[in-house]
């Protein structure tokens, strides 16, 4: 999972509280940085931004100028977690520090950039990793879920009969079938790979096999273009509250693939997998 450690700027340029804002200022217009962690002895103490020397006399010490009240991440912060902080506070760039310990700073733009790398363009869904870190998340939290596998039947057979572009209207026009089911405050859908799909969903366990029957149902029911007849098949993997958070993530995902291949073999649209590990 792509963490902040993998993308912090750790050529980092540090102020000391004793600093005069204006040899601060000045250190910022040289290194072309918006703000500067303060270390005392080796500890992280505060931060002083642009702001705060817009706000203040140069002749202050950074001591009285900077911000005490630091918001900050360990190295092993996940970047969509970063995301959701630099949104909540309103700020433009974390400190990643560690037992007092300064390691780096990342910008939101620097986070932005990252996630965009794991956001699938054609469906405007977010790509598998996101999946992982969900999942993760949620077990971590004790949290019951379920995911639900969506994988199109036969579509090298579109890709072949009508061309690659037909083939990305159609994931297009799937996704969209997905998320006009989605409840944001429940399901969190992504695009696995080429025409696999999948949603990760807090849905009680009992619910969920009817919630991919309407999906899949959906896709099936869609008005296509061309008499096209577009299918699909979903498995089902429950994970229950008693999964521990040191879980291998990637077998439950591959539990659900693989019922999704069960359904097809079957000629079901839908097949379950009950999986609750002590």
């Amino acid at each position: 999972m792509t963490t902040v450690e993998n993308i912090m700027n750790r050529r980092i340029i540090t102020a000391s509280p004793f600093d005069s804002v204006r040899k601060a200022a000045e250190m910022m217009n040289e290194f072309k940085v918006g703000c500067l962690p303060v270390i005392e002895s080796g500890q992280l103490v505060g931060i002083i931004t642009s702001r705060d020397i817009r706000c203040s006399h140069p002749n202050r010490l950074v001591i009285d100028a900077m911000s005490k009240d630091l918001i900050t991440v360990t190295p092993s912060c996940s970047i969509w977690d970063a995301a959701e902080i630099v949104e909540r506070y309103k700020i433009e760039r974390l400190v990643v520090a560690e037992d007092g310990k300064l390691l780096g700073i990342v910008t939101k733009l620097e986070l932005y950039h990252e996630l965009g790398k794991h956001f699938d363009t054609l469906t405007g869904l977010n790509k598998a990793e996101y999946l992982y870190y969900i999942t993760g998340k949620l077990i971590r939290n004790n949290i019951a879920l379920s995911i639900v596998f969506i994988d199109l039947d036969g579509f090298g057979e579109v890709d072949k009969k009508y061309g690659h572009i037909i083939g990305d209207e159609v994931l297009y026009r799937v996704a969209n079938i997905i998320k006009a089911h989605v409840d944001e405050k429940l399901d969190y859908p992504c695009r696995y790979a080429g025409d696999e799909f999948a949603v990760v969903t807090v849905r009680p366990a009992s619910t969920v096999k009817e919630y991919a029957l309407k999906i899949v149902n959906a896709i099936a029911s869609y008005n296509w273009d061309g008499g096209m007849k577009i299918t699909a098949s979903a498995g089902v993997v429950n994970c229950q509250p008693a999964i521990k958070s040191d879980c291998d993530i990637r077998e439950f995902v591959n539990i659900a693939s693989l019922a999704s291949t069960k359904a097809k073999k079957k000629g079901v649209p839908v097949f379950t997998v009950f999986c609750n590990k002590e």
